[in-house]
């Protein structure tokens, strides 16, 4: 389970669970797509153009935790610094799942468990060169 800390706000994001991941794949990417997309800033005020950026934050947000969560984290203020660093950290919830996701994979790795210690690896050895042997001579 991932969590973050927004403006004293926990949030937590179970990244194991495939359905979530693609809840937050989708919702991560539409937004940085969305707030990219110069063209929609044309005939914008300046200002304008930081709360349209907030908004698609805030919906990211309210798509993964559920609506009202960017109400909650950033009391209506459109502050893009606040909203950028929320984003930020949100993003990479994703590197720790992928974190964990390799600590899993190594402990049940095949490697893992096929590091035996050194007697049994001699016992493996000693069982395949008697069967390999123990039919010659034999008719």
């Amino acid at each position: 389970m991932s969590a973050i800390t927004v403006n004293g706000i926990t949030l937590e994001l179970d990244l194991l669970d495939a359905d979530v991941m693609e809840r937050f794949e989708t919702a991560v990417t539409d937004a940085a797509t969305k707030v990219a997309e110069k063209t929609q800033y044309q005939g914008l005020s300046n200002a304008d153009a930081l709360r349209k950026q907030c908004k698609i934050i805030e919906g990211a947000f309210d798509a993964l935790f559920g609506d009202g969560t960017s109400a909650r984290l950033f009391n209506g203020k459109a502050h893009l610094g606040e909203h950028m660093d929320a984003f930020g950290q949100l993003s990479s919830m994703a590197q720790d799942a992928n974190k964990e996701v390799s600590a899993i994979s190594e402990k049940y790795s095949a490697a893992r468990i096929a590091g035996l210690n050194r007697e049994q690896r001699r016992a493996a050895v000693r069982l395949s060169t008697s069967s390999r042997h123990s039919g010659r001579g034999r008719k």
